[in-house]
């Protein structure tokens, strides 16, 4: 085994009603999970074409429209379990930034400083469309309520003047219990997404092969390094998705070496006689490693 501290394993979930939610949360700790990450969509609307899906497809999950709120139900999972929470991803374009910020404040001190937050872009025209955002400038506007927010959650006087949003000189209590929330984009590996991440993100939160994984990770820190940020590096949450293979140990080794801070297990909509057999199985595997 290696003397490099493995990373945390959490739980990313597509909460549904096919398994009551808190119980999975309560399943998740008590196996020694050290985090539970949830996505979001407001809504899909029904004109959505499935073609602009990740990867593409015929249709829209099931579970899609069925998401949990995440900063709702995250508290929930805060109040009753041991874990870490985040989100993979959130999508603050959708957000007025001020309340966002104010709702991510309060369950960042209400949990003592364990919230993660994975942020998107956003994949769905027509959910922008229904916000009254323009989707063309979707990365401009999650760039720019993020660094909004930051204002609010770091200065005791925040202020902010972008294209896409604005706050004049403002109070807002209470600040996260941490000196800052900690904001990764959920992004793939293309040039732009690299380029942001060094510009103004505090991490990424990709998911795909180890092997993969690694060779953008090195890209990522030499921007990184390029563009003076601090020495410690990005903050890395990865995303895999569920094997039945034994290999999950040694994939758990090589990210501790590529200095990943958090694996997510990635589960699809199951029901609760599926999901506790993986939960089992994984958090076997974890000490094993």
């Amino acid at each position: 085994m290696s003397s490099q501290q493995l990373p945390g394993v959490g739980v990313l979930y597509r909460a549904t009603d096919q398994m009551r939610f808190l119980e999975l949360a309560r399943a998740a700790d008590e196996r020694g999970f050290t985090s539970l990450v949830l996505g979001e969509h407001t809504h899909i609307p029904v004109s959505s074409d499935p073609a602009w899906f990740p990867g593409g497809g015929s249709s829209i999950p099931d579970s899609y429209p069925r998401l949990l709120d995440p900063y709702v139900a995250l508290s929930f999972v805060a109040a009753q379990t041991s874990m870490k929470i985040g989100t993979c991803t959130s999508l603050p374009a959708m957000h007025d930034p001020i309340a966002l910020a104010k709702a991510l404040a309060t369950l960042d001190f209400l949990s003592d400083g364990r919230l993660t937050l994975g942020v998107g872009y956003g994949w769905n025209r027509d959910e922008f469309t229904n916000h009254g955002r323009d989707y063309a400038n979707r990365r401009a506007i999650v760039r720019e309520h993020v660094e909004l927010m930051r204002q609010l959650w770091t200065e005791v006087e925040a202020e902010y003047h972008g294209e896409h949003a604005n706050l004049e000189r403002s109070w807002s209590w209470p600040k996260p219990a941490q000196p800052t929330i900690p904001v990764l984009l959920g992004a793939a590996g293309q040039p732009l997404a690299m380029e942001a991440i060094a510009a103004w993100a505090d991490g990424w939160m990709p998911g795909g092969p180890v092997d993969w994984i690694a060779g953008k990770l090195s890209e990522l820190r030499r921007r990184w390094s390029e563009a003076g940020r601090p020495e410690s590096g990005p903050v890395v949450w990865v995303i895999q998705e569920i094997a039945d293979g034994g290999t999950f140990p040694a994939d758990l080794e090589r990210l501790a070496q590529l200095g990943v801070a958090e694996v997510l297990i990635s589960f699809n909509t199951t029901d609760k006689d599926e999901i506790l057999p993986v939960l089992d199985r994984y958090a076997k595997a974890i000490p094993a490693a």
